[in-house]
């Protein structure tokens, strides 16, 4: 099956103006413009109704994303094709697959593939995470010895440093896309690489998303935890002057693939979401540098998603 989705983006919209660049479209919005329509590609399907005497939860478990091109989306009408490939039904579990084009005035320039379940609520109250139930807490919890940097978002406006009228992009998103509340960076190299970020928030059941996502089911999106990774590596950026080499510096994205996969979900009842990031390469490329990093999130204790080869770039704005 195929469905096709679009999505007219508004000139001023508020994730652009919350955004470090107003230009710039958060990696997390063209994720869900990418993601929403399997929802509706998969409820079309009939999948539901193998089980119609099971409420059902529906949650994304798996994807990679590449961009194809860097896409000026301001005022533009992005065309998603979406495929639904395969359903396999197994107890009281459906697994869908997925791949998605994302296009405007014919320009091609996000692609990929996902895959989402259906699942009982027996079924993701005993999520186990990423580690079998095992605790495996993240690494700054176990590297007391390590020179860390602490870096207070305070009030969630986003800002590490204000950007300067002279470099106004210096800097991480505010408002709603302020999703870090501390983050800790240290930069000696030794085993984690170029470098290690570790980041927290504090959940609160009233945060913006819940009402967003899923109606009646609230969890926060996966993409919000990518756009949270990210913004940890903006935070790494600035604290080791990344930017110095460019008179008006940016962060933007990278022609590169992301892989994602989720066991698990921030919840209103979560008290804690932690993330750590492994800088595993820095390197130009033509006019910009480019970092990489693998990265995984928790819900309090629980591992639940684990990010591979996310790409930032540090360019001229």
């Amino acid at each position: 099956m195929k469905i096709i989705s679009e999505y007219d983006v508004p000139q001023d919209a508020w994730y652009f103006q919350e955004n470090s660049h107003p230009k710039w479209m958060p990696y997390s919005v063209l994720m869900e413009i990418a993601l929403q329509p399997c929802g509706f590609i998969s409820a079309y399907s009939g999948a539901m109704l193998l089980y119609p005497e099971l409420d059902l939860h529906y949650r994304n478990l798996d994807g990679k994303g590449r961009f194809l091109c860097h896409p000026h989306l301001q005022g533009k009408t992005i065309s998603a094709v979406i495929e639904l490939l395969s359903t396999v039904a197994s107890g009281d579990t459906i697994i869908q697959t997925h791949r998605f084009l994302l296009s405007y005035e014919g320009i091609e320039f996000y692609k990929g593939d996902t895959v989402f379940g259906y699942f009982t609520d027996e079924a993701l109250a005993n999520q186990t995470g990423l580690d079998g139930g095992k605790s495996v807490p993240p690494r700054f919890k176990l590297r007391t010895e390590k020179k860390f940097r602490k870096y207070v978002l305070g009030q969630r406006d986003g800002l590490v440093t204000p950007g300067s009228s002279e470099r106004p992009h210096w800097k991480i998103p505010g408002g709603k896309f302020s999703l870090l509340d501390y983050v800790y960076v240290a930069a000696d190299g030794s085993d984690e690489g170029y470098g290690y970020v570790y980041g927290i928030r504090q959940v609160k059941p009233e945060d913006w998303f819940f009402p967003c996502h899923f109606h009646q089911d609230p969890v926060m999106p996966g993409s919000l935890g990518v756009e949270a990774i990210l913004q940890a590596m903006q935070v790494y950026a600035i604290d080791q002057k990344l930017g110095e080499e460019y008179s008006n510096p940016r962060f933007s994205p990278v022609l590169s693939q992301v892989q994602w996969k989720y066991r698990g979900q921030v919840i209103p009842e979560t008290k804690e979401m932690q993330l750590e990031v492994w800088i595993r390469a820095i390197r130009r490329e033509s006019e910009q540098l480019v970092i990489i990093a693998d990265a995984s999130l928790w819900r309090d204790e629980l591992r639940i998603y684990e990010i591979s080869s996310i790409a930032l770039a540090v360019n001229e704005a």
